[in-house]
């Protein structure tokens, strides 16, 4: 019967990627993530790729789980919407659920980070926009399948465009009390000695409440005693001194453009003050840092012009100190002594951990992923020259449907079999068992009948095989003919792609061979 089986529950899916508010979409999402968020970053562009992902994400995923459960009815969209909705609050729910998903997501082989922003869940109405258009498009009549067969790969690609790693946040240097803290991207670390030495910390709520912007530009003297103040205008400015309370600056250390290795000569005073009355030079001063060598080792990481810069006084052993961050720099410390010294942002000190024995059987999942696609591509690709014109176009969706999945678990595979889930369990245990369980369902997702007779052999033959040659990149890997498990697993799914490729072409011979010839038509 027409709409039976698996094609029965797929047809909807494929005709809500189709729809035009689907489509439109996908290609929001697509020049959002590619052309708009580099010309114009900020949060309008977020708030844009969330909301066209919340249309785009419900298809994508009924699509993979409408044949695994046979889901009939709405219960394809209800089941997208549904997982989209969970994902997305998960993700967007803090800092840890943003680590999370990015974890998850890279599963997929492209790196990600998500950030755990809860100002996005605002794009959850917009799911139901989507179950709209699900609506919308089941009464309609037209299949748009030329839509469809477009929208679906672009909508996959225009999932995973969003999981491109964002610039990390700056650096910013604050204080709680008489603690000098500095929170990076590697984490927190604090200071009791105005910033001579750091240790690194968990971040806190309550600490994080008392945080607060130095604002450096408007100037910082020292509490309960006379003495020079200190002010940082940006980034890109030298750190100036005021011997008068704030009427009068003069630069008192400049780091240059971004950092000089040399020292730089005294500054001299200005010859006017910020009033117009002259300053007379010959006033003694109080003790005020010179500049000096820097610290050794110390280097800038990149500077990053217009960010807001810190400074603050803090106590110290020396009685007080001056310290300042150049965002993308580092960081400035002066003390009463008259010396200035850069330093590098603090960093977890290394520990070198002795590399686990290689064995090329880890890379067992991957190959055998790797040969079955070969293995599917041929049977796809006899059945769908076998089939008549009416039946081609759902076994052309089912084969890609198929080789899709079966590709992305090479990726996933090799991921999973390259390191350890939680630490412990070693990932090629979860990987060996998905695998064991991922594959029979491929091998069942079809229309036609099952291969017999002579193509069993040739079927086995050619999965060994693309196995067995998916599997030289890691015995290469294991003799440490390659330095990473990455481009052994690079190398294994580029001849995944081969045998998909051969496999088509083997089985549209066959397919070919088989055809009963057409008969002559009478005169």
């Amino acid at each position: 019967m027409r709409g039976t089986g698996e094609w029965g529950a797929v047809r909807p899916v494929v005709r809500w990627a189709g729809h035009p508010g689907t489509s439109g979409a996908v290609l929001v999402l697509l020049v959002n993530d590619h052309v708009a968020k580099r010309l114009w970053p900020g949060a309008v562009t977020g708030k844009v790729s969330d909301l066209a992902w919340m249309l785009v994400s419900p298809v994508v995923l009924a699509l993979l789980l409408t044949p695994l459960p046979r889901l009939r009815g709405d219960r394809p969209a209800i089941a997208g919407l549904a997982v989209t909705a969970v994902m997305f609050t998960v993700a967007k729910s803090g800092e840890a659920g943003g680590e999370l998903a990015s974890t998850v997501w890279s599963w997929s082989g492209v790196p990600s980070r998500i950030q755990g922003d809860r100002s996005d869940l605002l794009a959850l109405p917009a799911l139901g926009v989507s179950w709209w258009l699900w609506k919308r498009s089941r009464a309609t009549r037209r299949p748009r399948r030329w839509a469809a067969l477009l929208g679906v790969p672009l909508a996959v690609v225009a999932m995973v465009a969003t999981s491109k790693i964002g610039e990390p946040p700056r650096p910013v240097l604050w204080h709680a009390g008489a603690r000098a803290i500095l929170d990076t991207e590697a984490g927190r670390w604090a200071s009791q000695d105005g910033g001579a030495t750091w240790t690194e910390e968990k971040r806190s709520g309550d600490v994080e409440k008392s945080r607060r912007n130095s604002r450096p530009q408007d100037g910082h003297c020292l509490e309960g005693e006379p003495g020079p103040c200190f002010r940082l205008l940006d980034s890109t400015s030298p750190i100036e001194i005021s011997e008068d309370g704030g009427r009068t600056w003069r630069a008192a250390f400049d780091p240059g453009p971004p950092w000089r290795d040399e020292p730089l000569p005294p500054p001299t005073p200005s010859p006017t003050g910020v009033d117009g009355e002259p300053v007379d030079p010959a006033v003694p001063s109080p003790a005020v840092p010179s500049p000096a060598v820097p610290a050794p080792g110390a280097e800038p990481t990149g500077g990053r012009a217009g960010y807001p810069a810190d400074l603050f006084i803090v106590p110290a052993p020396e009685g007080w100190a001056v310290l300042a961050h150049y965002p993308g720099g580092g960081l400035v410390r002066g003390t009463p002594d008259g010396t200035w010294s850069r330093r590098s942002y603090p960093v977890h000190q290394a520990i070198v951990v002795p590399e686990q024995p290689r064995r090329p059987a880890l890379g067992l999942p991957v190959a055998l992923t790797a040969g079955f696609a070969g293995v599917l591509a041929a049977t796809g690709a006899r059945l769908l020259v076998a089939a008549g014109p009416a039946g081609r176009s759902r076994e052309l969706l089912l084969l890609l449907l198929r080789q899709g999945i079966c590709l992305l678990w090479v990726r996933l595979a090799a991921y999973l079999c390259g390191g350890a889930l939680f630490w412990k369990v070693p990932g090629v245990l979860p990987a060996s068992v998905l695998t064991v369980g991922l594959l029979p369902m491929l091998w069942f997702l079809r229309r036609g009948p099952a291969p017999t007779g002579r193509a069993v052999p040739v079927l086995a033959v050619l999965g060994s095989g693309a196995a067995a040659v998916a599997l030289i990149p890691y015995v290469h890997w294991a003799a440490h003919r390659l330095a990473a498990w990455s481009d052994a697993s690079d190398q294994a799914f580029l001849w995944a792609l081969a045998a998909t490729a051969a496999g088509a072409a083997v089985g549209a011979a066959v397919g070919a061979l088989g055809r009963p010839a057409r008969r002559p038509r009478r005169v």
